[in-house]
């Protein structure tokens, strides 16, 4: 019984779904409006000959817009206009010896929307659906756009707004997070003539998550590495990150290459490890749900340079290099002195007072040695003089030629008998 009655839902979901441009059920979400049965239609830029009874021979017509002017005929008895705009909607009354005989409603039909689309995402899975519509013929000033939802048992109805500087019309439709199923949308754009569903959309809730492109993206060299370059980024508009994570995409190409190359990552960063060195390249960077496979827009182009002795960083997106001012450009004059940063001289300062210092201290300790040698130097002379003075050998004999020179005879007189 489950079986039958879910292919009894989708078969009443294709009947009344399927064929809702031809059907009746078509009446039912975009009805026709109420148009006077008197009425002139005409199509936007066509010609008008019309007359009214009673209007035979010469007469005049006039509008009854205040701005209006009288037109007079030849024969008096048609109204003739050329190439006729929505401007020209108005009552048309015909005039005869002053008196009106008759009156017409000249409206003007808006042309059939061809090849238009309907484009429906929501940027988060917490958020309501936005649905954009471009028309592809000009539409009817007072024209109103309504998206249908069909879901049984009855549709459900969102006005949509129509943004004259984009010329598109937005739809937001209410969406349940976690809900699931088919989304079917059928556009209907009425105006005072007619009315006819333009466009129509199904899809995969899950499918109508489109992620933004991601922000900030910048691309900076990867230091003493000419083949590596590095680039970041921020989350996409709308997406907190705090449950839903996502997943981003980088298409990196050499400027001027038909050749590009994606990498994947989780990451807020990612390192391209095949640069080209001296080469411009150009980056772009889109994000996806992690568990979803439908990619969001791509960024703006940002570009970068491996790494060089000249390397810098292009940190503006869509821009080729930052402008040079300048003060970078020109040369100093002859008589400015270029400014070199006070802590460069920190380190030859410091240099230069360490060799000073050693060697101020050792010409101190050579004083020091030189007088304590002249000093002991004087003190063993004074307390030994003997001690550099050579004595000479006695010759090999039993007596000795003569006394040593240094001998001293002591005579001892007699002692006296008195005494």
């Amino acid at each position: 019984m489950v079986g039958t009655a879910g292919c009894c839902s989708a078969l009443i979901i294709v009947l009344c779904c399927g064929p809702f441009r031809t059907s009746r059920a078509a009446g039912t979400i975009c009805p026709k409006p109420a148009v006077p049965e008197d009425a002139i239609l005409v199509t936007l830029h066509s010609a008008v000959n019309r007359t009214c009874a009673g209007c035979e021979g010469r007469g005049s017509w006039s509008r009854h817009n205040p701005h209006g002017n009288l037109r007079s005929l030849a024969d008096g008895s048609h109204l003739v206009l050329s190439s006729v705009t929505y401007e020209d909607e108005d009552n048309y009354t015909c005039y005869k010896d002053g008196a009106a005989v008759c009156s017409v409603e000249l409206m003007v039909k808006d042309e059939q929307q061809d090849g238009s689309k309907l484009f429906c995402y929501h940027r988060h899975p917490t958020h309501n659906i936005t649905c954009h519509w471009k028309p592809s013929r000009q539409l009817h000033p007072s024209a109103r756009a309504t998206l249908v939802g069909v879901r049984l048992p009855v549709p459900t109805f969102y006005p949509c707004t129509y943004d004259s500087s984009s010329e598109k019309f937005t739809c937001s439709v209410l969406y349940s997070e976690g809900s699931s199923g088919r989304q079917l949308f059928y556009l209907c754009v009425s105006s005072r003539t007619t009315s006819q569903l333009t466009a129509s959309l199904e899809a995969d809730a899950k499918d109508l998550l489109h992620v933004g492109p991601p922000l900030n993206v910048c691309v900076a060299p990867v230091e003493n590495n000419r083949r590596r370059l590095r680039v970041s980024w921020s989350r996409p508009e709308f997406w907190d990150g705090l449950f839903y994570h996502l997943k981003y995409q980088v298409l990196y190409q050499v400027e001027g290459s038909p050749h590009a190359s994606n990498r994947t990552t989780k990451e807020m960063a990612f390192i391209i490890p095949d640069a080209v060195m001296g080469r411009k390249h150009l980056i772009r960077v889109r994000a996806s749900e992690e568990y979803q496979e439908n990619w969001g827009s791509w960024s703006e182009v940002a570009m970068g340079v491996p790494w060089s002795d000249e390397a810098k960083a292009t940190l503006v997106p869509s821009e080729y290099d930052p402008p040079i001012s300048q003060e970078e450009t020109d040369p100093p004059k002859n008589n400015e002195v270029l400014k070199i940063p006070r802590i460069i001289w920190i380190g030859p300062c410091v240099a230069i007072g360490l060799v000073i210092f050693f060697l101020l201290g050792l010409w101190i300790r050579h004083q020091e040695i030189k007088v304590q040698k002249l000093k002991w130097g004087f003190l063993h002379t004074l307390f030994h003089p003997s001690s550099k003075v050579d004595t000479m050998q006695a010759p090999a004999s039993e007596s000795p030629l003569m006394s040593s020179p240094l001998s001293m005879a002591l005579t001892i007189p007699p002692r006296l008998d008195g005494e």
